[in-house]
């Protein structure tokens, strides 16, 4: 699950990979650059799964200390990794690795995750999903389902879980109540929601995926997680979401940005959009230093950045490099800081395959790294700078992929706070959730600051 408001110890004892001096070179405005040093990152993460696999035979997993999350935040990445590089050696893993974690309901809802299962760590999944089915990637490992079904199913579930009783609505962290972080309602489990919803819209053209993605945009903001276009962590839906935890992660804000930019191209340029994007560009200089280079602005300089916080940057590499392309008008400034980022996070790896270490800072100085999550990020800003120059993202009408382009389907019933799941009520059904156990998140904050 995304940790995004505890402390975790950092795993720094732990070594995948050993150390090389030669940083990678990279130049940010030749292409057969960025490819060849996106596939040293891509290559250097696979053999970690590999040796991974190795041990557990789990497809699909890394070992301790990753969560699932993160695991398909990779996949999702290494699926992306294929459609912009052409380098397809690694489609068959990454499918047999995302075929393995559907689970219940062809939903990501594997019964092995359920202790941890958020509904952040499940949007991660399905957002994989439906990059697959964007990218029309093609794998025979997921045998007779389709990529766009179980992005679907993914946000038919999510859909019944919206809790209108607490806090007038929003999603909570976890999914079942038995799990720590119940009653904590995070921008990231609504964000990744409202990115899924409007992806799907842009995909199918379905407009009860866009008047979801309004639903979840404006009641974030509605209830304080998004001030003035600044994306803060969650609330406490004990308290009604009375006191907002303001810590900001670049994730969080990527992931916002992303999915305003998917609305303002499904609404063909509205005014309406066009004034989130630009107000989600503004305030992304929070997390920019040293001349547009990302950095996580609540941990990193601090050096408290936990296991978790280490991959943010990747992921708002990934979210902001798409935004530039849905949204044109903010497409210079961000490539800015993407190729500053990406040749800052390339001075920052060395070596390759099973002895590629990576930063977690971009801006230099940075100890380097065997972590999953330095990797990662480094890989996501790198190949994103490939993404403007690429085959747009396609639609159900030209490239035919999965199901028909109609009403969503709640095919999966959603999983509430017992091992068994509710009746089904439909994708526009709100979950009657039970309340679960408060957390002091004021307190946990003030050990990341």
């Amino acid at each position: 699950m995304f940790l995004s408001f505890l402390t975790l110890s950092l795993a720094t004892s732990t070594t995948l990979f050993a150390r090389s001096s030669a940083a990678l070179d990279l130049d940010v405005k030749d292409q057969q650059s960025i490819k060849s040093v996106a596939k040293t990152l891509a290559g250097g993460i696979v053999a970690t799964y590999k040796n991974d696999l190795g041990e557990s035979l789990i497809p699909g997993l890394f070992s301790d200390p990753y969560y699932w999350w993160e695991a398909g935040a990779v996949f999702g990445s290494l699926v992306d990794y294929s459609f912009l590089t052409g380098d397809n050696q690694y489609d068959d893993l990454v499918g047999e690795a995302l075929e393995h974690q559907i689970g219940d309901f062809n939903a990501f809802l594997p019964v092995n995750q359920t202790k941890t299962l958020g509904n952040d760590d499940q949007s991660t999944w399905g957002l994989a999903a439906m990059s697959a089915a964007e990218n029309g990637f093609t794998t025979s490992k997921i045998g007779n389902l389709s990529w766009i079904d179980l992005a679907k199913n993914v946000f038919d579930s999510q859909a019944r879980r919206w809790d209108s009783k607490t806090c007038d609505g929003g999603l909570r962290w976890q999914i079942y109540e038995f799990n720590y972080g119940y009653s904590y309602k995070n921008s990231i489990s609504s964000g990744q929601f409202f990115l899924l919803a409007a992806r799907l819209a842009k995909f199918t053209g379905n407009e009860t995926y866009s008047d979801w993605a309004e639903k979840a945009f404006e009641w974030t903001q509605d209830v304080g997680l998004i001030d003035d276009y600044h994306v803060y962590d969650g609330a406490d839906a004990d308290e009604g979401c009375s006191d907002v935890n303001r810590i900001q992660w670049p994730s969080n804000h990527a992931i916002f940005t992303e999915a305003a930019a998917y609305m303002y191209n499904v609404t063909k340029g509205s005014d309406k959009w066009k004034t989130v994007v630009a107000g989600f560009l503004n305030t992304s200089s929070v997390f920019q230093e040293d001349g547009g280079i990302l950095f996580n602005v609540a941990c990193e300089n601090n050096g408290k950045c936990n296991t978790d916080q280490r991959a943010m940057k990747g992921l708002a590499a990934r979210s902001y490099a798409r935004a530039a392309i849905f949204a044109p008008f903010i497409a210079e400034e961000l490539t800015s800081v993407l190729e500053a980022s990406a040749k800052g996070a390339a001075e920052g790896c060395s070596g390759k395959e099973a002895k590629l270490q990576c930063s977690n800072k971009w801006t230099g100085n940075g100890e380097p790294s065997s972590g999953l999550g330095e990797v990662f990020g480094a890989l996501a800003v790198v190949q994103g700078l490939l993404v403007k120059d690429a085959k747009a993202p396609a639609t159900a009408s030209d490239r035919g992929t999965g199901t028909s382009a109609g009403s969503p389907t709640a095919n999966a019933p959603a999983a509430s706070g017992s091992d068994q799941p509710p009746e089904n009520e439909g994708a526009a059904g709100a979950l009657t959730v039970s309340r679960g156990l408060s957390l002091a998140v004021a307190a946990l904050v003030v050990v990341l600051l």
